[in-house]
């Protein structure tokens, strides 16, 4: 194959993993294309790879790359279909949300290897996490090389089909639900009386370094929520304020409408 990537689709997500991908991978090796040309060329320009249709990156890829919405999906791949039954090698990664890769090989007229993922936005800056799934067809070498070639994307997390779902409610709706209470932190530093940019520097700096606390001591969540707070001090009234509006339900119940949707996108 003349390219070891075809990258159809090159929006945010598509984008920030081509970016990734050719820090691995030569960019001469990589072919993108887009529904709107000029986006794929500017970013293949950025990047020094090729540019051409939907087309051509099926035909002259080993791995396609389907960076498109799961609603687009169904015609991307009916308008691929003849490409796809000549081509023996091929190796389909899709990262439509409630798109199993049963039904995209459905889609793709075929049964063909295909790896599920789902990123998140943290990739653009290579501190994402990308679920990764693979049906029977991916054997262990195809898997381990896309692995290699991704990881400056950021953490890869394999795991079964059934539960990338619930798992990219976490991983990939989080960030949004995690900005929104760096957010609300902001808000609140505000009606104290600090500065806006003040606020948010705050908020992002100690969001930031929370997670990477957590990330690095491996202590229980609880603990280090115990280890801030002083009897009698400003934390605990906080925590008892969170407590007392049961932070966890409101979570819970804002994670499992997410999970639900994903569901509904799936049928």
């Amino acid at each position: 194959m003349k390219y070891r990537y075809g990258i159809i689709g090159t929006g945010n997500m598509g984008g920030a993993l081509a970016r990734a991908l050719a820090k691995k991978v030569p960019a001469e090796r990589m072919i993108l294309s887009n529904r709107t040309p000029e986006k794929a060329q500017k970013l293949a320009d950025e990047l020094g790879a090729a540019c051409g249709s939907n087309r051509d990156a099926a035909a002259m890829a080993q791995c396609i790359l389907l960076a498109v919405k799961p609603q687009v999906m169904p015609a991307v791949l009916a308008d691929l279909q003849p490409i796809l039954a000549e081509r023996e090698d091929v190796l389909l990664v899709t990262m439509a949300a409630g798109k199993t890769m049963k039904s995209v090989c459905t889609m793709a007229g075929r049964q063909c290897p295909v790896i599920r993922i789902m990123p998140n936005t943290p990739a653009e800056i290579g501190r994402g996490v990308i679920l990764t799934a693979r049906n029977s067809l991916v054997d262990d070498e195809a898997f381990s090389i896309f692995h290699e070639d991704l990881a400056d994307a950021g953490t890869l997390v394999d795991l079964e089909e059934e539960q990338i779902d619930a798992a990219s409610v976490i991983s990939g709706c989080g960030p949004a639900y995690i900005f929104m209470f760096i957010n609300a932190m902001k808000k609140a530093g505000i009606s104290l009386g600090l500065p806006e940019q003040m606020a948010q520097t705050l908020a992002e700096a100690t969001a930031a370094g929370s997670a990477l606390l957590s990330i690095k001591s491996g202590e229980d969540l609880d603990v280090l929520t115990d280890n801030v707070c002083s009897p009698g001090g400003s934390t605990i009234e906080g925590v008892k304020s969170f407590r007392k509006d049961d932070l966890d339900a409101v979570t819970q119940r804002a994670l499992k409408a997410a999970y639900d949707r994903t569901l509904e996108l799936s049928r």
